[in-house]
C-alpha cells in the first residue's frame, strides 16, 4: 500500500518541519510496516514515506528516492505497471539504474518527460515530485483515483499526505471550520468525493490529474486524463468477446507482477471469480483465493464461492464473520479511516485482509468490475 507525506513552503521551512513531517509519517503505520523514509532540501521541501515492499525489497527500493545529481527528489505510492517498458527507453536515453523496482523508474522518467509522463504511466499511483532547482513540486493522481493524495493550501505553502488524517494533524490545519457543502456530499453520498475534503481549504486531488506549485506561490492545475465519452460500440459478438478478454488477461497480468507472495479475493460474484480465473491460468501452481463468509445470513456467498473455487483450482481459505463480531471490530475499523466514511462494508474487508495477510502480501480484487 504505502504511503507519502509532505511539506512545501514557500519561505525557508523552520527547524520543526522535521519533527512534524517525521509524526505525520507515522501515522500511516497501517500502509508500510517495512521502511519509513525521509528527506528534505532543507529550504522549501521536505518528503516522509512509509512502505510496504512489493517490488524490489533490498534498500534501493526504499523512498524517498533522490536522482544522482540530487536535483530531483520523488515519493510515489502505488505501482506502475509497465516500468520495465519505460526503464528500457530511459536506458536508451542514457540513465543508469540501481533498482529492480518501479520507483526509480517513476524518478527517472519525471525527470526526462516531465508532466508528460503522466500519460505514459500505466498504473495506480500518487505521487509528489520535487525540482530542487526550480523549487517546484508536482503533485499527482492516477488516471482512475484508486491512490488518494490530500492537500492543504495555504498563505504559507502546501501541505500532502495519503491519508486525510496527516492533514487535519499539522499545525496549518489548526482552526479551520467545517466545508458545509463537503458535509453535505458526505450525507447524501456516504464518502466525500474529489476535490472536496471536510475542511475549508483542504482539498481530495480529482484522478487523473495534476497539481504544481513553485516558492513565488504560482499554482497550476491540470488534467491529463479523462474518460472518453460513450459512444456507439464498434466491436460486436465474438470480436467484441474477444477484446474484452485480451483485455482482462493484460490487465490481471500486468497486476501480477510482485517479488512477494500474491492472492486473490473471490466472492460469489462475478468479477472476482474471472480475476481468480485468469490469474490462476497464468500460474502453474494453485494461487491462493481468501473468501469471507458471513454465517446464518443471506449476505453469505461461501457456497458460491466455493464452487467457484474448486473449478477454477485454486488454494481456497475461508474466513468467517459473526454479526457480535462487529461491535469489537468498530473502533478498529473508525480507526483505519482517516476520514469521513459511512460505507460498512470497511468490516468485511478489514477482516478479510487481516485473515489473507498471514499468508500473502499482494490481493488482487475485482472491485470495479
Amino acid at each position: 500500500m504505502c504511503g507519502i507525506v509532505g511539506q512545501f513552503s514557500y519561505q525557508c521551512q523552520s527547524q520543526d518541519t522535521k519533527r512534524i513531517i517525521s509524526s505525520l509519517t507515522t501515522l500511516m503505520h497501517r500502509r508500510g510496516p517495512d521502511d519509513q523514509g525521509y528527506w528534505s532540501d532543507r529550504k522549501h521541501c521536505t518528503l516522509g514515506f512509509k512502505r510496504l515492499a512489493i517490488l524490489d525489497l533490498t534498500p534501493t527500493g526504499n523512498q524517498p528516492i533522490v536522482s544522482p545529481d540530487g536535483r530531483f527528489a520523488l515519493v510515489i505510492n502505488g505501482e506502475i505497471y509497465n516500468f520495465k517498458e519505460l526503464r528500457a527507453k530511459l536506458e536508451g536515453k542514457g540513465w543508469q539504474f540501481h533498482s529492480t523496482g518501479d520507483a526509480e523508474v517513476a524518478l527517472f522518467a519525471l525527470a526526462e518527460w516531465g508532466k508528460k509522463t503522466l500519460d505514459r504511466f500505466n498504473g495506480v499511483f500518487a505521487l509528489a515530485f520535487y525540482d530542487r532547482y526550480e523549487k517546484r513540486l508536482l503533485l499527482a493522481r492516477d488516471h482512475v483515483g484508486s491512490k488518494p493524495l490530500y492537500y492543504l493550501q495555504n498563505q504559507n505553502g502546501l501541505v500532502f499526505g495519503s491519508q486525510y488524517d496527516q492533514i487535519m494533524a499539522h499545525p496549518w490545519a489548526k482552526g479551520l471550520s467545517i466545508n458545509q457543502n463537503a458535509l453535505a456530499l458526505y450525507l447524501r453520498f456516504g464518502y466525500i468525493p474529489a476535490p472536496y475534503a471536510i475542511l475549508e481549504n483542504t482539498h481530495l486531488l480529482e484522478a487523473g490529474c495534476w497539481l504544481e506549485i513553485n516558492a513565488e506561490g504560482q499554482t497550476k492545475h491540470g488534467r491529463y486524463f479523462e474518460f472518453p465519452r460513450y459512444k456507439k460500440p464498434d466491436l460486436n459478438g465474438d470480436e467484441a468477446f474477444e477484446a474484452v478478454e485480451a483485455a482482462m488477461m493484460d490487465a490481471v497480468q500486468r497486476q501480477m507482477v510482485s517479488d512477494v507472495p500474491l492472492g486473490a479475493f473471490l466472492s460469489g460474484g462475478i468479477d472476482s471469480a474471472l480475476v481468480c480465473s485468469i490469474a490462476q491460468s497464468l500460474k502453474t501452481e494453485p494461487i491462493k483465493a481468501f473468501t469471507m463468509g458471513v454465517p446464518g445470513s443471506t449476505l453469505d456467498e461461501t457456497e458460491d464461492a466455493l464452487r467457484y473455487a474448486q473449478s477454477i483450482g485454486v488454494d481456497h481459505h475461508v474466513a468467517r464473520i459473526r454479526f457480535d463480531h462487529v461491535e469489537d471490530l468498530a473502533l478498529e475499523a473508525a480507526g483505519a479511516c482517516s476520514e469521513p466514511f459511512g460505507d460498512y462494508s470497511i468490516f468485511p474487508t478489514l477482516v478479510i485482509s487481516k485473515f489473507a495477510s498471514k499468508q500473502v502480501k499482494v490481493m488482487l480484487s475485482g472491485d470495479g468490475g
